[in-house]
């Protein structure tokens, strides 16, 4: 088996059942440089410490030749800070990478997918993130081409480069401005839609909820910056309604998405351009249903939310 060069970052927590069929996965690519990180346990919760150490044996599990550099914390950093942080420690280190969280069971061709892209656009600045999954596959997996390109950003198993990390503002620096112009008019037509997206990366920015994944979407757009998705899901998030979860425990019918194969060679669009129509349907399957957009929309009108 030939070696997997591109190196691999890993994202655990308190998960060692997810943690095994994530590498798992790896094994069967073997890729030759792996990096962990593992937030430490929350003082509060009763029996984490034992998961989050059970969680670090199954890392010394790994079997292939490869060398893994850790990140482990004795105190719980939290998702943002710990996940942005490990984020700035992985980019420090290599120039381009895979980035993986536990309950993200990529399918093989996930990987290769990745590599190529990586290759394929470093020196285009344009091009800031490379996703693996896609919730809107019902709408995209026709396409003739194998991937295509949006302001979205899918976090469920991604790639990018230390050039488009350095955009990264974990603070939401510059929103204000932001707001005043096009801002999320660059993403969505909707007006409701554009508003719920202020609403989040307003939240965001105040703390009121510990993303940093919303932090690294309004990066991307507020450099003008744009998103890689295939037409195929890659990607299944085991995690979704896992009591473990520390986001996802709700219902949620992107739960039900299985990861595919995706065709090589891979069909390049012949243009780095997103399709405005296309990115304002996938915010109904990323973000809001229609029905649950003017709902919410509603709510906030009249000061319920």
């Amino acid at each position: 088996m030939p070696e997997f060069k591109t190196p691999v970052l890993l994202l655990l927590f308190n998960r060692p059942q997810h943690t095994a069929a994530v590498l798992d996965r790896l094994r069967s690519i073997r890729p030759v440089q792996v990096f962990v990180h593992c937030d430490g346990p929350r003082t509060d919760r009763p029996g984490e410490r034992e998961k989050v150490e059970a969680v670090r044996r199954e890392v010394e599990k790994i079997d292939w030749p490869c060398t893994v550099q850790t990140l482990y914390r004795d105190e719980n950093s939290g998702l943002r800070n710990g996940v942005s942080q490990a984020l700035d420690w992985f980019f420090s280190t290599v120039e381009q990478g895979i980035v993986l969280e536990d309950d993200c069971l990529p399918d093989p061709s996930f990987f290769p997918f990745c590599a190529e892209l990586l290759e394929k656009y470093a020196a285009e600045p344009r091009v800031l993130h490379i996703g693996g999954s896609n919730v809107a596959e019902s709408r995209t997996k026709a396409m003739p081409d194998s991937y295509f390109f949006s302001s979205f950003a899918f976090v469920w198993g991604w790639a990018s480069w230390r050039r488009a990390w350095q955009h990264m503002s974990l603070q939401l620096e510059g929103l204000d401005e932001f707001e005043q112009s096009v801002g999320v008019g660059n993403i969505s037509s909707d007006r409701m839609a554009q508003v719920y997206l202020l609403d989040k990366f307003q939240a965001t920015r105040a703390g009121k909820n510990n993303s940093w994944a919303y932090a690294w979407f309004y990066s991307i757009v507020r450099s003008g910056g744009l998103c890689v998705v295939p037409g195929k899901n890659l990607v299944q998030n085991t995690g979704i309604g896992d009591a473990s979860a520390t986001h996802t425990t709700g219902a949620n019918p992107t739960a039900g998405l299985r990861a595919v194969g995706m065709a090589f060679p891979l069909k390049h669009p012949a243009r780095i351009e997103r399709q405005p129509e296309l990115d304002r349907e996938i915010f109904y399957f990323a973000q809001k249903s229609r029905v649950r957009l003017i709902l919410w929309f509603l709510l906030k009108k009249i000061g319920l939310r």
